[in-house]
């Protein structure tokens, strides 16, 4: 692990995140220890590692609950991801805690809050996460095999983990996504299918990997493509699991999927179908 001092926690979005409708992300880390072998910040430029030694190395930027303490004036309101090209919740986090830090830093300027993540660790933080009045939290939770995800996210928490996790924050009621994204290969689509539609989740997205041929892409590492060919998963095993989900659930695929909450006076007043108006 790497401590240094950054200059700014805040950065504009881009690319999808900006799409989707975004202003800022914020990163509190660098790199990733889970290790997926799917990632797409693995090939990002300001990740100045090879893309094969991702999952061995974290940066952490160790003045970031200052930083945040500074800036958040600038983001009162505004639709603000976390995070883009790392996860917030860190094993290291743990002891680190610079994503609570910078929670209790903006709480007071309520921005609207994205929190993505694969860590069960966010669980620890619910009493910062209630006082947020425009938050959702979005795990990733992208197969119903554990034994695919150690294949796939070798170093991420196991599966069931972050199912308990997403119940203690939304009994704590606080909206929840849950992002089968991008989608992993499934032993049982209709029991998995299942589970989702009755965890009752604010959002539902899903995503099939796609071939960019060696461009960029979430599917751009090789050892990625060759799992997906060995376990004989392919577009129309996708297909047809979303086209399952969709009987119960609605379904968001792709880029259309990340979304912020709704503005706070709409959250104040929403019902269920204006949640999913309010992200253009």
């Amino acid at each position: 692990m790497e401590l240094i001092e950054s200059r700014s926690i805040f950065s504009p979005a881009t690319g999808y995140i900006r799409r989707g409708g975004f202003e800022w992300t914020c990163n509190p880390y660098l790199g990733c220890t889970f290790g997926c072998a799917y990632c797409y910040a693995a090939f990002l430029p300001q990740n100045r590692r090879p893309p094969e030694v991702w999952g061995r190395w974290i940066t952490a930027k160790k003045n970031a609950a200052g930083l945040a303490q500074k800036q958040a004036p600038k983001i009162a309101g505004q639709p603000v991801y976390m995070s883009s090209v790392t996860d917030p919740y860190q094993p290291i986090e743990r002891g680190l805690m610079l994503t609570r830090g910078i929670l209790e830093a903006i709480r007071p300027h309520q921005p609207r809050l994205t929190i993505q993540t694969r860590g069960p660790l966010v669980s620890r933080d619910i009493d910062v996460l209630k006082d947020f009045r425009s938050l959702r939290v979005n795990m990733s939770i992208p197969t119903d095999s554990d034994r695919v995800r150690q294949q796939f996210e070798p170093k991420a928490p196991p599966l069931e983990k972050r199912w308990e996790a997403l119940r203690q924050v939304k009994d704590a009621g606080i909206p929840v996504g849950v992002c089968v994204t991008p989608t992993l290969p499934i032993e049982n689509v209709d029991t998995f299918a299942r589970r989702i539609a009755e965890f009752k989740p604010d959002v539902v997205v899903c995503q099939d990997f796609h071939d960019a041929g060696g461009r960029f892409g979430a599917d751009t590492g090789v050892t990625a493509r060759d799992l997906l060919a060995g376990i004989g998963w392919g577009p129309a095993d996708y297909r047809r699991f979303v086209n399952r989900l969709r009987h119960s659930v609605t379904v968001f695929e792709g880029e259309t999927g990340f979304f912020p909450p709704p503005t706070i006076e709409s959250a104040v007043a929403a019902t269920a179908p204006t949640l999913f108006d309010d992200y253009v």
